[in-house]
């Protein structure tokens, strides 16, 4: 954004509408000459429109609709020299406007809508960016109460600035510094006719301006709040049931990883796949100072001593107190066995030898793996106290070289963030290494990570429980404090999970089924796996 006020602007600067496509549309037109149809020839003919959400034909019910058609394909132009009056809402009628309205409102998704000065400088144009994108700009009185919308957010864009959000299917880009500064002036609540004043423009240009920001849903119009006292306004978004429990980066966030709310490349695109800093399918090992080879359990083993899989499913639940004794060794090496090793490795890669995909016991978006786990260690037989690093391929806890000081907060904000009664015996920390994400997919790379955890997550629960230990996921973490304790760059590798471990409570039925103040469905299905539960684990300790 510029530092300085503008310089002062004509009186008669004006702004003009003009229209175009968007550009990723095709428009293919009729082979008559235009204006000429052949007699007879309406409304047979047609035009179709090739855009990103398919293909429609237009019927040319008109020779004004195959002249606006012909206009739109060299555009940005003006279609008031085509129907006077069609960008206004309140424009003059006539049997030209009633023919082209109709055919307009049907190719709004890919209709872009721009201002631009007398001298044809594009001032601020509003793209549509979803299929069902509606733009109807209304008159905006000089005095009416207007601000950005809290969901609004600006962003640098090839063309200047470009401001979005989430609730709205489409896109504006602000061409010029003075559309910047016209858009920070409702930071606040203020008028056009005070805009005006504040940059010296005239008032029918912010007028205008401001029509198309507040169609678009960038700026919302507020009413006089008089329970609050004269001069206060109130915003419908501050007080609508469904908008008021979000905050900006939430809905963005979920507007922005899902197809349909945006115009971006979403799936596994691959368009930085040849970026430099790529990630190998298997971390490289830490150079710790401590290798700890971890203990394989026995298949037969666990099959005979594992409960059906509807009883660990029925019976899991959080655990958030500890019994005396403390987790050990073989326990750990189990559940990280059965939770999150390497099972087989896909073939090498032709350019570098190094595999091409993996098998672990929990799935993974695309086959990516790009969480890593490190280990806290509080109480753990046969494992001093400290952070380690878990080697999926070899099975075995690399020690980090951490201050004793890193290792307490950790365990100290995990005890916190999930109200334990005592740190935890073990706690898990899940970073990604964004890049085995980002660099292959677009739109989805970060809400994928989270999926991966939380299907780790139910992966670590269910084992445990089948196990006899204590589980409880993290609902958030310290992405610095980890990081800092770590050694890591949060940019390319960062906290994206926690999860705890213990030993269950001795006490009788402190680790039975949980109460249910009303029952619903199937209630007796978790009391009875727990206790199947409970007596199974039981007869293993005996």
């Amino acid at each position: 954004m510029p530092t300085t006020p503008p310089r002062p602007v004509p009186p008669d600067s004006g702004l003009i509408d003009l229209w175009s496509l968007r550009q990723d549309t095709l428009l293919e037109l009729p082979d008559e000459t235009v204006g000429a149809p052949r007699a007879g020839g309406f409304p047979e003919e047609e035009a179709l429109l090739s855009t990103r959400w398919g293909e429609t034909r237009l019927p040319i019910t008109a020779p004004v609709v195959l002249l606006a058609l012909e206009r739109l394909s060299y555009g940005p132009v003006s279609l008031d020299n085509v129907v006077a009056g069609i960008s206004a809402p309140d424009g003059p009628e006539s049997p030209e406007r009633d023919a082209l309205t109709p055919l307009l409102r049907s190719m709004e998704n890919v209709l872009v809508r721009s201002l631009a000065a007398k001298d044809g400088k594009l001032v601020l144009s509003v793209v549509p960016i979803s299929r069902y994108a509606r733009f109807r700009p209304s008159v905006t009185p000089a005095d009416a109460v207007l601000r950005l919308s809290r969901f609004a957010a600006l962003r640098t864009h090839e063309d200047g600035l470009c401001a979005e959000s989430p609730l709205s299917g489409l896109r504006v880009v602000l061409h010029q510094p003075r559309s910047a500064w016209l858009v920070s002036c409702f930071a606040r609540p203020s008028t056009p006719r005070e805009a005006a004043g504040r940059l010296r423009m005239p008032v029918d240009d912010v007028r205008q301006a401001m029509s198309y920001l507040e169609a678009s849903g960038m700026v919302v119009r507020g009413v006089p709040a008089e329970a609050d006292g004269p001069g206060r306004y109130s915003f419908a978004e501050d007080e609508d049931p469904a908008l008021v429990p979000w905050s900006p980066h939430d809905l963005m966030m979920h507007a922005r990883s899902r197809q349909g709310r945006h115009d971006g490349p979403v799936g596994a695109t691959g368009g930085l796949a040849d970026a430099p800093g790529a990630e190998p399918v298997v971390a490289r090992a830490h150079p710790g100072p401590v290798r700890v080879p971890l203990p394989v359990p026995e298949l037969d083993r666990v099959l005979d001593r594992d409960p059906p899989f509807t009883v660990a499913l029925e019976a899991r639940r959080s655990v958030r107190d500890y019994g005396e004794h403390p987790l050990d060794l073989f326990q750990l090496g189990e559940l990280l066995y059965r939770s999150a090793r390497v099972r087989s490795m896909g073939e090498p890669r032709a350019e570098d030898g190094g595999p091409s995909l993996t098998s672990r016991p929990y799935p993974s978006v695309g086959g990516a793996y790009a969480l890593e786990l490190y280990l806290t260690v509080s109480k753990c037989a046969g494992l001093p106290r400290g952070t380690y690093h878990y080697d999926p391929s070899e099975h075995a806890l690399v020690l980090m070289d951490m201050e004793p000081d890193s290792v307490d907060e950790l365990l100290a904000e995990a005890r916190t963030t999930a109200g334990l009664t005592a740190e935890p015996h073990v706690l898990v920390t899940m970073t990604a290494r964004f890049r085995r994400m980002t660099l292959k997919y677009s739109g989805l790379a970060y809400s994928g990570l989270l999926k991966d955890v939380g299907v780790l997550q139910q992966t670590l629960y269910l084992v445990c429980t089948a196990m006899g230990i204590g589980p409880c996921a993290l609902a958030i973490g310290d992405s610095d404090l980890s990081a800092h304790a770590l050694g890591l760059d949060w940019r390319t590798e960062s906290a994206v999970g926690e999860f705890v471990l213990g030993t269950l409570p001795a006490e009788p039925g402190a680790d039975g089924p949980l109460s249910a103040a009303v029952e619903v469905r199937g209630h007796d299905w978790h009391v009875r796996c727990s206790e199947q539960l409970r007596r199974a684990l039981a007869h293993t300790a005996e």
